[in-house]
């Protein structure tokens, strides 16, 4: 008899965790539930169950994964708490709402783990960081037979972590592909097509992301890479003059307060 999942949300998230989970071979019957209809389209491209309201195949899951809005949570849990049996593990992928809060929202007594990753997720194995306050033997074996299929597993010591790791890991993604924007539309200023730009700047990014992997110090490279008084060193100048390395420091902590305090206006 297969093992069920329910994952709640079709949003882009959802998405990213499907195509990482297509790839490799299980048994598990996947289900995904969203109240917008048009969300049913990815049924058929991923071969699970979609389903747009709340139903009981909730009661047969092990796992239910909220992948809902953060400010739509307490809702959510609303309505899917005549479905929770207590057989299920509860995991949340919404940033910034802490396992006491939905633990309080659920009628019945189930570990709530709190996770987070990123869209990576859809292409190789990417980190999936989590965190519960009653860890036991019955939750990893759950959790790691599922998500060390297509996922490499981090337990974080506590919840002030994973709120880290939501500004980290979790946006981590939207500051490359920013600053990959930033290179592109800068070949198209000095000229080139933008079919050629996307190419060269595409091409930079992943090919200076794989160096990276392979050198373990970063100083290093740069100083293999700009030579002195060469053109790189002249850029590098300007963006240490320019205080880069402060603005992004200082964004990524935005986004770790922000994490800690998602509801607040």
């Amino acid at each position: 008899m297969s093992s069920e999942v329910s994952i709640i949300g079709a949003g882009n998230l959802t998405v990213s965790l499907l195509n990482g989970i297509r790839k490799i071979k299980h048994t598990y019957k996947i289900n995904v539930i969203d109240i917008n209809k048009k969300k049913r389209s990815i049924a058929k491209k991923f071969n699970i169950n979609f389903f747009s309201s709340y139903t009981n195949v909730l009661c047969k899951s092990d796992l239910i994964i909220l992948m809902v809005k953060p400010n739509n949570y307490k809702d959510v849990i609303d309505s899917i708490n005549p479905f929770i049996s207590d057989r299920s593990i509860v995991l949340s992928f919404m940033a910034g709402i802490s396992t006491e809060k939905i633990k309080n929202q659920i009628d019945v007594n189930v570990p709530v783990v709190r996770c987070m990753t990123n869209i990576t997720i859809s292409n190789d194995k990417s980190y999936i960081f989590y965190f519960v306050k009653s860890f036991n033997k019955h939750i990893n074996i759950k959790i790691n037979k599922f998500f060390n299929k297509f996922s490499k597993l981090k337990k974080c010591k506590s919840e002030e972590e994973i709120d880290k790791i939501t500004a980290l890991y979790g946006s981590g993604p939207a500051y490359y592909v920013y600053f990959n924007q930033i290179i592109r539309d800068s070949f198209t200023a000095m000229g080139y097509k933008e079919k050629e730009a996307i190419d060269y700047t595409n091409d930079l990014i992943s090919g200076s992301a794989n160096i990276i992997k392979d050198n373990k110090r970063s100083d290093d490279l740069i100083e293999k890479i700009a030579s002195k008084g060469g053109t790189t060193q002249a850029a590098l100048l300007e963006l240490n003059n320019n205080k880069l390395n402060n603005i992004i420091s200082k964004s990524i902590i935005k986004a770790y307060k922000k994490s800690k305090n998602i509801l607040k206006k």
